[in-house]
């Protein structure tokens, strides 16, 4: 659980903060008083991971919790009931990545999505091109500021080495005149490999002609900015993108994973296990594999416990096998409590082993319950032989889970042709 420090004399907001970020997951620590954040900060050693101040508080009228807070390196948002103008250029170099107006509820929320993101921030990558050294150094330092990994570099052919190496960037903020390969022609190839729904490319150019950034918006780029920006519209664009992407995100998962396990639902595993299977097809000499995996007495463990305990035993299957499956796989729930398993570039023994492995860790699981000790076995059926179809395959691995189901279950057994 990560501390969250809220500096305001105001109960009310306090409150409002509090509650809000609380819903999170997060742990809030208030002060009402310059010497409380002060007397905090030391409690706490400086361990909190994003900090809210008032600039008027009754001891420190003038923002000087401002300057205490930088010293402990912490992301700073600053609540203020005063226009921005007046403060951004006084505290242009300390740790603070937004300013906050207190103007009710929708402020409130701001600061809290300000708070999620730079929690989140420190799970994204973001690649920096231009030849500028400065320009560098400078977004470098408002990144970081943000809690977000950089990389960086001096034009497009270093930039798209360092993105084929670091396939977790998700955002790219490049230049436009550059040597070896502009900006424009940056932008051009990184869209043959990446929608925009998957990495999202901002422009910053000095270059003021609108035509520069219509072009670039037509050749997939999602945002233009001009280097004279403001700290404040440099985070607010950023923050917009890496929302975008989430939202992207969040839409896929709701269309290809299953609500309850997190594991990919069954039209994904036909869509995508379709590709995969087809790649193998076209190599020929790769392996492929097929299983499926049934909960054995799966309605008596409804019927006795209820289903919220049926739940959990398909919850804890994904947990299970994410153990022992490793990569080169695809796991997918077909539905009900049956799960399917696809497997690339794994030689038999390898897939004997691991399927061999999952039956005994289930066979020797216990999950405890408010109602019970929940422990049960699965039945696995396994087809290794490629065949035309992928759909062959899964019904042939489904022959084998009825085999292994008729003559006793929690057993592996093999289609054979």
């Amino acid at each position: 659980m990560d501390n969250i420090l809220i500096v305001e004399d105001s109960k009310s907001i306090i409150k409002s903060l509090q509650s809000n970020i609380e819903e999170l997951g997060h742990n809030c620590i208030v002060a009402k008083s310059y010497k409380e954040c002060a007397e905090k900060l030391l409690e706490f050693k400086g361990n909190f991971k994003v900090a809210l101040l008032d600039l008027g508080l009754p001891d420190a009228p003038n923002g000087e919790v401002v300057d205490f807070v930088t010293k402990f390196n912490i992301p700073s948002i600053v609540l203020t009931g005063s226009k921005i103008e007046e403060h951004e250029e006084r505290f242009r170099n300390k740790n603070i990545v937004d300013y906050v107006i207190k103007e009710g509820n929708f402020s409130i929320r701001y600061a809290v999505s300000l708070v999620k993101r730079i929690i989140s921030n420190d799970k994204i990558d973001i690649l920096v091109v231009d030849d500028s050294k400065s320009f560098l150094l400078k977004v470098d330092e408002l990144l970081k500021r943000y809690k977000l990994n950089t990389h960086l570099a001096y034009n497009g052919e270093e930039a798209l080495s360092i993105l084929e190496a670091n396939p977790n960037i998700k955002l790219v903020l490049t230049d436009y005149y550059m040597p070896k390969m502009d900006g424009l022609e940056l932008t051009k190839k990184i869209r043959k490999k990446y929608n925009k729904d998957e990495l999202a490319i901002i422009v910053a150019s000095s270059d003021s002609n609108n035509k520069v950034a219509s072009k670039f918006l037509k050749y997939g780029a999602n945002d233009y900015i001009y280097k004279t920006f403001t700290t404040e519209e440099f985070y607010t664009r950023l923050n917009s993108n890496l929302e975008i992407l989430e939202l992207f995100k969040d839409v896929k998962n709701k269309a290809n994973k299953d609500y309850l396990t997190g594991m990919y639902n069954r039209r994904y595993l036909f869509d995508y296990g379709e590709e995969l299977f087809q790649r193998v097809k076209h190599k020929k000499n790769d392996s492929f594999c097929v299983a499926i995996i049934d909960i054995d007495k799966f309605k008596y463990i409804n019927d006795t416990w209820g289903h919220d305990v049926g739940d959990i035993a398909i919850k804890e299957v994904p947990l299970v096998l994410s153990k022992y499956v490793g990569d080169n796989s695809l796991m997918a729930r077909l539905g009900g409590e049956e799960f399917c398993i696809l497997l690339k570039d794994r030689k038999k023994e390898e897939i004997k082993k691991i399927f061999e492995e999952v039956k005994c860790a289930f066979e020797n699981n216990i999950i405890k319950t408010k109602k019970c000790d929940l422990s049960f076995t699965v039945s696995i059926g396994i087809c290794t032989i490629l065949e035309d179809s992928l759909t062959k395959m899964i019904n042939h691995a489904d022959e084998a889970l009825y085999k292994a189901k008729k003559t006793g279950r929690n057993k592996v057994f093999y289609y054979e042709s």
